[in-house]
C-alpha cells in the first residue's frame, strides 16, 4: 500500500541521487507520513501520504550525507511529547530534530555511520528490569548511546565488516545486523551489554537493507540484484 505513492512522490521531491544507500522511514504510529533524504542527501523531506505534494522539506540538516533516519518515540527526554525525527551522517553524527527541523540533541558516535536504531520500547519503560532505553549507532562499529550517560558500550564481533543496518525485535530484546558480505548477525539485549549469538544468514549479495516484520514473523532483506527478496527468522 505504501510503495506506489510513496515512490510517486519521491520523483516529485527529488530524492537523493546518489548511487548509495539512503535513508526512508515511515512514522509507526502515524503511518500516512513518511521521510527519506532530499535531492543533495543532506537534508529531509516529509511527506503526508494523503497530500498530492511533499509536506515540507529541512535543507542542509548535516554537513555530510544523511545514511539513515528514523521515527523517534514521543516518550524519549529530548523531544518533550513532539513528533521527532533521529538521523545519522556518515560522519557519524546523528541528530534528533522535530519536524520543521529545529536542533534538540545531538550525538557524536565517534566512527563513521551508516545506520541508526533506538530500542523500541517507551523510554524509560523497562528500568525496572535493569534496562536503559539506548540508541544504537552502526557502521564502523555499534555503538550503544544512553541519554544523559554517552557511549556506555561498542560492539565489534564484526572484525572489520562495514554494518549497514540495525534493527531491533518488537521487544527490544534481540538485536540484528546488516554488514558487508550479505551477513545477518545476532545480538541478545541483557541490562548491562548485547552478547553476540552467532550469524543468523548469508547472502552471496550485499544486503541493501533490512527490517522486521511487525510480530518478529521473519527478516526481510533486500539485496543489490532487482527483485530480490529474502525472508529469514
Amino acid at each position: 500500500m505504501l510503495a506506489a505513492p510513496l515512490a510517486t512522490y519521491l520523483l516529485i521531491a527529488g530524492a537523493f541521487n546518489g548511487r548509495d544507500r539512503t535513508g526512508l522511514a515511515v512514522d509507526p504510529i502515524c503511518p500516512n507520513m513518511a521521510v527519506c533524504c532530499c535531492v543533495n542527501g543532506k537534508g529531509l523531506s516529509l511527506f503526508d501520504l494523503r497530500m498530492p505534494l511533499p509536506l515540507d522539506f529541512i535543507y542542509d540538516l548535516h554537513p555530510n550525507i544523511i545514511r539513515d533516519v528514523t521515527f523517534l518515540n514521543n516518550s524519549w527526554p529530548w523531544v518533550n511529547g513532539q513528533n521527532a525525527l533521529l538521523s545519522v551522517s556518515t560522519d557519524g553524527i546523528c541528530k534528533v530534530t522535530t519536524l520543521q527541523g529545529r536542533n534538540l540533541h545531538t550525538i557524536e558516535a565517534n566512527h563513521g555511520c551508516c545506520t541508526v536504531a533506538p530500542t523500541p520500547e517507551l523510554y524509560g519503560s523497562a528500568v525496572e528490569d535493569g534496562f536503559s532505553s539506548v540508541v544504537m549507532l552502526g557502521g564502523d562499529m555499534v555503538s550503544a548511546y544512553i541519554p544523559d550517560a554517552g557511549i556506555q558500550e561498542t560492539l565489534t564481533d564484526h572484525g572489520d565488516t562495514f554494518i549497514w543496518k540495525l534493527r531491533y525485535t518488537s521487544s527490544g530484546s534481540t538485536l540484528y545486523t546488516a554488514c558487508d558480505k550479505g551477513v545477518v548477525r545476532r545480538y541478545r539485549r541483557y541490562p548491562d551489554r548485547h552478547q553476540y549469538l552467532g550469524e543468523v544468514y548469508a547472502h552471496k549479495n550485499d544486503i541493501e537493507d533490512m527490517d522486521i516484520s511487525p510480530y518478529d514473523e521473519c527478516i526481510l532483506l533486500l539485496c543489490y540484484v532487482v527483485g530480490v527478496l529474502s525472508s529469514h527468522i
